[in-house]
C-alpha cells in the first residue's frame, strides 16, 4: 500500500511541476527578449569634429552632421556592414560610421538613474545641417592617363615618321569639391600632355573645369560621371626637320566619363579613370615638311582614355 501512494505522489508532483513551467517558461522569454532589448541599444559620444549622418547604409544621403563631443544613443553595429550603427533620427532609422564615436563605459541605466526619469536621448536637436563650405569636403587627385589620338595625328605621324602614333600620354592634378548634401560634385583639373617621336613632337597644358555626378556610393567604393570642357593654354608642334618656325596650336573640346574610387570613406584613395575627349584642334591642320610641301596636319583629337591615380582628402 505505501508503494501505491509513493508512486501516486510521484506522479502528481511531476503535473504539478508541468503546470508550473507553463506559465514560468513565457515570463522566462520576455524578461530575455527585454535583456536582449538592453543590450541592444549603447551610450555613444562623437569624436570627430562632425560626425556625418546618414539615411541609408550605402552612405548616399546625408541627413546632416553631429558635433565633437556629444553623446548620442546607438543600436549594435550592423551584420551587413559592421562599419556602421544605426540610431533615430527624426523617427527614422539612420546610420552612423562607428569609427566616428566611442561606445561609453557607464550603462543607459546609470545615466537615466543620474538624470532621474528615465527618457530618450533627443538626437533631433544636436543633428546639424551641413553648411557648403569651399574649405570642406575638398579632393586632390593625382593620376596618369592615355588616350587615343585620333586618325589626323597618326597620318601626319605617317607621312613624316614612316611610321603610325596612335596614343597621347599625359598626367593630371584635379582638385574636386563634393557637396555635403548632394551627389553633385565640381571642380578643376591641369594636365600635361604629350605625344612624341624622334622627328614630331606635339606637347601641350589643359585647363579642365569639371562637372559631375556621383552614382553610387558604398564604403568599398563610389562610381562618378563627369563632364568636363577643356581648352589649352600652350601647344605646340614641333617638326624637327621643318625649315619654318614652329607653328602654335589651340586645342578645346569636351570630355565625357566615368571614375572609380576605392576607399572614399579613408583620407587616401585608388581610382581609375575610363573617358571619351573629343578636341577640335585650330592652327596646325596643315604643316610643311623639310622640303616646304603642304602636307595635312592635325584637325581633331579624339579617342578613349584610360587613367590611374591616387587622391586624398584635403
Amino acid at each position: 500500500m505505501p508503494l501505491i501512494i509513493y508512486l501516486m505522489l510521484k506522479k502528481l508532483n511531476a503535473l504539478i511541476l508541468g503546470c508550473i513551467f507553463l506559465f514560468v517558461t513565457p515570463i522566462m522569454a520576455v524578461a530575455e527578449s527585454t535583456s536582449d532589448l538592453l543590450v541592444g541599444t549603447h551610450l555613444a559620444r562623437v569624436i570627430i569634429p562632425r560626425a556625418v549622418v546618414y539615411s541609408d547604409e550605402n552612405m548616399n544621403s546625408p541627413l546632416g552632421y553631429i558635433s565633437n563631443d556629444r553623446l548620442i544613443t546607438v543600436g549594435n553595429p550592423r551584420k551587413k556592414n559592421p562599419d556602421l550603427v544605426p540610431l533615430i533620427v527624426y523617427g527614422r532609422l539612420a546610420f552612423i560610421e562607428a569609427k566616428s564615436i566611442h561606445f561609453e563605459n557607464e550603462s543607459i541605466e546609470t545615466l537615466n538613474a543620474k538624470r532621474g526619469a528615465p527618457r530618450e536621448h533627443n538626437i533631433d536637436i544636436i543633428l546639424i545641417k551641413p553648411e557648403e563650405k569651399l574649405s570642406e569636403n575638398n579632393s586632390a587627385y593625382f593620376a596618369i592617363h592615355e588616350y587615343g589620338a585620333g586618325n589626323d595625328t597618326k597620318n601626319l605621324y605617317s607621312a613624316i615618321e614612316g611610321n603610325e602614333k596612335s596614343s597621347i600620354v599625359g598626367y593630371d592634378i584635379s582638385l574636386i569639391h563634393r557637396q555635403v548634401n548632394g551627389k553633385m560634385f565640381w571642380g578643376g583639373a591641369f594636365e600635361y600632355n604629350t605625344i612624341t617621336s624622334s622627328n614630331i613632337d606635339l606637347s601641350f597644358y589643359v585647363l579642365k573645369p569639371i562637372l559631375g555626378y556621383t552614382l553610387m556610393r558604398t564604403s568599398l567604393f563610389l562610381l562618378d560621371l563627369n563632364l568636363s570642357f577643356d581648352f589649352t593654354v600652350g601647344a605646340q608642334l614641333k617638326i624637327k626637320s621643318n625649315l619654318d618656325t614652329e607653328p602654335n596650336a589651340f586645342i578645346y573640346g569636351p570630355t565625357f566619363g566615368g571614375k572609380i574610387v576605392f576607399f572614399p570613406n579613408n583620407k587616401y584613395h585608388l581610382f581609375g579613370v575610363m573617358a571619351y575627349r573629343n578636341y577640335k584642334v585650330l592652327q596646325i591642320e596643315n604643316v610643311y615638311d623639310s622640303n616646304e610641301k603642304l602636307i595635312n596636319g592635325i584637325g581633331s583629337i579624339n579617342g578613349l582614355e584610360i587613367g590611374v591615380g591616387l587622391a586624398f582628402e584635403i
